[in-house]
């Protein structure tokens, strides 16, 4: 019997190699990250509060605060070895007053009134069940007309969009990695993922209390949107 796929358990593996392996795996990993800066520089104070789900290895992180002296960050992920990577690129530059790194989920962050949050590639390893609730927490913790950038795996499962897409991000996989890396990480999308369609997301980030879901980047299977917290 194939072991169930565990996300902490991975992320946890692989911290010392994420950083690598990402740019192997997400075509336009890099301006993804930089549209969604944009975003909120353009949207947000130059003392803006910003909350990161899924914090990782802490490039995120680094980045908003490194670019946005008047910025603070509070970022989480449940896997400890990210947050120990990350620790280390904080202290490193100099921005632990300004970061503060909790290893947990969003119910382990007890801060509130902040100006935007971003939540890029992490939403397909919730379960269906639990996403809704993880984006009202999400947007519980913003204030009114606060930003959200979020980024998530979406299609139509079965569909020929689907189905082309995932081929040519196979492709693009297999000009990096190895075959059998590659096997495994598509094989692990349709067996392991809860994938969300357009549509749904859309809907869903709606019905966590935000306004006007609009989709503003997309890379084959990946797709990313903007939106404000209700008043």
């Amino acid at each position: 019997m194939e072991e169930k796929f565990d996300p902490k358990k991975r992320f946890n593996e692989r911290a010392s190699v994420y950083d690598a392996d990402v740019l192997k795996i997400i075509p336009g990993y890099v301006s993804l990250h930089e549209t969604a800066r944009h975003l909120l520089e353009r949207s947000l104070p130059e003392n803006a509060f910003i909350l990161v789900a899924g914090v990782g290895t802490g490039n995120e992180t680094v980045s908003l605060a490194e670019r946005n002296p008047g910025w603070r960050v509070t970022g989480f992920d449940i896997a400890e070895n990210m947050i120990s990577t990350a620790s280390v690129k904080v202290n490193a530059r100099g921005l632990g007053h300004r970061i503060e790194l909790v290893h947990g989920t969003v119910d382990d962050v007890f801060q509130e009134a902040f100006d935007g949050a971003t939540a890029l590639l992490i939403m397909h390893f919730i379960p269906y069940a639990q996403k809704l609730s993880f984006l009202r927490e999400i947007n519980f913790r913003l204030r009114p007309g606060g930003t959200l950038v979020l980024a998530d795996f979406t299609g139509d499962r079965g569909s020929f969009e689907f189905e082309s897409f995932v081929t040519a991000w196979e492709d693009y996989m297999l000009e990096r990695r190895e075959r059998e890396d590659v096997d495994e990480a598509v094989s692990r999308t349709r067996r392991d993922l809860d994938i969300l369609s357009h549509a749904s997301m859309l809907e869903l980030i709606q019905r966590a209390g935000f306004l006007h879901p609009r989709l503003f980047w997309k890379s084959l299977v990946f797709s990313a949107y903007v939106a404000e917290k209700g008043a």
